[in-house]
């Protein structure tokens, strides 16, 4: 997790004196009792410390499986056109960087300057790459967006990304959270088809689904799914199908508008989790930070409601 001076300095005060005062934490540092106190909560967001007295440090592996591409976007109106690294790997992988986790990336790109590059920015932001194929003969995907509208696009056929990520079988069961791109759920459950429970990470996907089928498909067989909903109607159908879909210890489905109203469902009860005014998002670009945060806290061992506050803590840093 990356730390302030003054945030690390904090941190080693609390390892020594788990349970010190705010007051003699300032006192001891110089500093006035409600900057101490701004550190500390700082602190707690960025997940260092849970409370009083507790700190933690372990990591689990978390590897994202997702697309990676060149997006030429056009605004007719503004009359500018420009030029982005996007795809929901990249995207995510910023994410946990941010949150203090380095994850790995498995992701198909083209052998050409344009796959080079995008390694290299992964590399430059301590994400690890190596589970990257890089296709011989083939030119990373482009897309070309006019008015957000996708328009035109050069990518590489399904059948070579399926026995891509075929190929890397053993990374996908080498790690302990496998966060998914929706689109890639169905390859991942071949690829785990008639495992030793035991053996399957935790999958974790997202999504905003505008019908019931969508929501159904993207429950799926992960053990960590976020939602957003835009309609009421559905969010309260998603409670219902939940408590049919979570059934095990370790699932966990969080539902919301993004606005004011969030649910999570875990050991067959529905808890609320009202969002305060600060804390609203909007969905499409909040869910994945919600599902990055709820991944990093429980990875680390948070109590279930904590990883929630956390995972709203990220999400609403989108707007």
């Amino acid at each position: 997790m990356r730390l302030t001076s003054r945030e690390r300095e904090i941190l080693e005060v609390l390892r020594k004196d788990p349970l010190i005062s705010q007051e003699d934490l300032a006192h001891r540092l110089g500093i006035s009792r409600s900057s101490a106190a701004v550190h500390i909560s700082n602190l707690m967001k960025k997940g260092a410390i849970l409370g009083k007295g507790y700190i933690f440090s372990e990591q689990a592996s978390v590897v994202i499986m997702g697309s990676i591409y060149l997006s030429i976007e056009v605004d007719t109106f503004k009359q500018t056109i420009d030029i982005y690294q996007k795809g929901s790997a990249m995207e995510l992988a910023k994410i946990f960087v941010e949150l203090g986790i380095e994850p790995k990336v498995m992701t198909v790109l083209g052998n050409d300057d344009l796959g080079d590059q995008i390694i290299m920015r992964m590399q430059q932001m301590d994400i690890d790459t190596s589970n990257i194929i890089r296709l011989a003969d083939k030119r990373t995907c482009r897309r070309i967006y006019a008015d957000a509208d996708l328009k035109y696009e050069e990518g590489l056929y399904q059948e070579e990304v399926q026995k891509a990520f075929a190929s890397l079988a053993w990374a996908v069961l080498n790690c302990e959270y496998l966060v998914l791109d929706p689109c890639y759920q169905s390859l991942v459950y071949q690829l785990i088809n008639h495992k030793d429970e035991d053996l399957v990470p935790r999958l974790c996907t997202y999504g905003c689904p505008d019908n019931t089928q969508d929501m159904l498909e993207l429950m799926g067989h992960c053990t960590v799914v976020a939602l957003g909903f835009s309609d009421a109607d559905l969010l309260d159908q998603c409670i219902d199908e939940g408590l049919t879909f979570v059934k095990l210890d370790q699932q966990l489905l969080v539902a919301t508008d993004g606005i004011n109203r969030l649910i999570y469902i875990t050991d067959g009860k529905v808890h609320d989790f009202p969002l305060l005014p600060g804390q609203a998002f909007d969905c499409k670009g909040g869910i994945p930070r919600l599902l990055a945060g709820l991944v990093y806290g429980l990875s680390n061992h948070y109590p279930v409601r904590q990883a929630v506050r956390i995972g709203v803590g990220a999400a609403s840093s989108s707007n």
